[in-house]
């Protein structure tokens, strides 16, 4: 397969004129038109990243502005995520079936839409509506931007190649997601931040018809009692996290929403085994490094959101930077993993996966690690330096752990492959944002009181701090005389709950490095087909 450098115009001389016609062969019309439509293909993708870390950076002026509860907060946080990791192997089939580009289209049109119900809302209600549309949208597109582009690029080392950068641009999103909302809010209000997404979806719909070729993959169907099933799976699962951060893992509520998680589970599991039209065939984990990519990317994308996600509470609400100040000093982690996945796949090829994701999922780990020991005062300099070396592993884990999944198996179950190791992936992310945002808001509840007793605050008026704090309204409440002593405090409980955020990403980082180091085929290759 030529390469874009190879399709170069060709000059020839017009008569005697100094004017030059440019001849273009067809490759390189070719070439030319599967470069535009893959950047669009990753543009789409990248507006479902900049959503991530755009909602994140307005947790706190959306939470004090709508007086949302920690639970609120947390639905907020994750219901996106959520969303995506029910719907994706769906969509994938989807599109498989009725064309890819055109699901992919439809996901545009919702996350555009949902973007702009978010934008509109005067409610938490609103607000969780809206993200919800958008991970259907999110849904829609993942998995179909992925099959789009492994679809344009046949050769192995192209497609690798493509791949590690498609799983970039993700990193591009989430950057460019913090610093756009904290430039917004200089000048206007949180509402303003989810039009970004709007204009993001309706360019990509007008350069999606085309630029990019649709493709289908014939034959697959549809499988209804498997997607009831896994939505219900992975909806029981998050609200028991959030109920039971906030009301205890041995209520009623929490207890029978785990049982139903369980359930779920083990009822889709019997389900994909038996049906012959499963939405995840579970046969493609028979193969060690396929299953072992699938585990190690749902880990470090639990730990990508988990960390991204504390570390911008951690700027605001324990060093009190401003929004867009935040966003700038989380471009260390962004951009270290954008820079870093651009050369993942190369690195692979000289070094073999085995070594780059275990050298990655470890370097991300002593750096999650590194973490625990965070202060109010604590270096800026060590803190951006911690999240360089944190971006760098995670971008030798993700894109390889895509590559490894898609490449480990036959060409024809490509689209089912990308869809499984997407799903793997949300499901981390929306774990990353729920556990992560159970752990915090919890952990602050728990703590704030101890350390306001410790500084002289009365149990009375300690527990109405408490309950204000928890709805982001502590700033108009609190007595002038205490709120210096109260600032403090909120710094010192959320930093012990930061610790421990911070903590379960960078073990579970470090049993994700033993088992691609045990487990990943070095140069898998591909499963025969069934």
């Amino acid at each position: 397969m030529r390469s874009p450098s190879a399709a170069t115009d060709q000059a020839v001389s017009a008569g005697a004129s100094d004017a030059a016609t440019i001849v273009r062969t067809p490759e390189a019309g070719e070439a030319r038109k599967r470069w535009i439509g893959f950047v669009v293909a990753s543009l789409g993708q990248m507006a479902m990243f900049v959503n991530i870390t755009q909602t994140t950076a307005v947790l706190a002026p959306l939470q004090q502005d709508l007086r949302v509860s920690g639970a609120q907060l947390v639905w907020i946080a994750g219901i996106y995520s959520m969303m995506v990791a029910s719907f994706v192997l769906s969509a994938g089939t989807v599109g498989d079936r009725f064309g890819r580009r055109r699901v992919f289209a439809l996901g545009m049109v919702l996350l555009g839409g949902g973007s702009l119900v978010t934008s509109l809302a005067s409610g938490a209600s609103g607000v969780i509506v809206g993200q919800a549309l958008m991970g259907l949208g999110g849904a829609a597109i993942l998995p179909n931007s992925l099959s789009l582009v492994t679809g344009m690029f046949a050769e192995p080392h192209a497609r690798t190649r493509a791949v590690g950068i498609w799983v970039a641009v993700s990193g591009i999103g989430l950057a460019f997601g913090p610093v756009a909302a904290g430039l917004i809010l200089e000048r206007w209000s949180w509402h303003a931040v989810f039009l970004v997404n709007v204009v993001l979806a309706v360019l990509v719909l007008v350069l999606t018809p085309r630029f990019v070729t649709e493709s289908r993959q014939p034959g697959r169907h549809l499988d209804p009692p498997g997607l009831v099933l896994a939505v219900l799976a992975i909806g029981a699962l998050n609200y028991g996290l959030v109920e039971g951060g906030h009301t205890g893992f041995g209520t009623t509520h929490a207890i029978t929403a785990f049982a139903v998680a369980a359930a779920s589970l083990a009822a889709f599991v019997v389900h994909e085994a038996r049906t012959p039209t499963p939405m995840l065939k579970l046969r493609l984990f028979r193969g060690r490094s396929f299953a072992t990519a699938n585990v190690v990317a749902m880990v470090a994308q639990y730990a990508f959101v988990a960390t991204a996600f504390a570390q911008v509470l951690y700027f605001e609400r324990i060093r009190h930077e401003s929004i867009l100040d935040a966003g700038l000093l989380l471009l260390p982690l962004m951009g270290s993993y954008v820079l870093v996945s651009y050369v993942a796949a190369a690195i692979a090829r000289r070094i073999g996966f085995k070594a780059t994701l275990g050298i990655g999922a470890l370097l991300a780990s002593a750096g999650t690690l590194l973490m625990t020991v965070q202060t109010p005062t604590s270096s800026t300099e060590v803190i951006v330096l911690l999240m360089a070396m944190f971006g760098a592993g995670a971008g030798l884990v993700l894109p390889p752990s895509t590559a490894v999944a898609v490449i480990s198996v036959p060409q024809t179950d490509g689209g089912m492959a990308s869809g499984t190791v997407n799903l793997f992936r949300q499901v981390g992310g929306t774990l990353g944002a729920t556990v992560t945002g159970t752990v915090l808001t919890s952990g602050l509840a728990s703590r704030l009181p101890g350390e306001l007793s410790d500084r002289g605050v009365p149990s009375r008026l300690a527990d109405q701090v408490t309950q204000a704090v928890g709805t982001g309204a502590q700033g108009s409440t609190l007595p002038a005389g205490l709120r210096d002593t109260v600032t403090e405090a909120v710094g010192g409980a959320f930093t012990g709950a930061l610790h421990l955020a911070v903590l379960i990403p960078g073990v579970g980082l470090a049993a994700a490095a033993v088992a691609a180091l045990v487990l990943v085929g070095n140069r898998p290759a591909p499963q025969q087909a069934h």
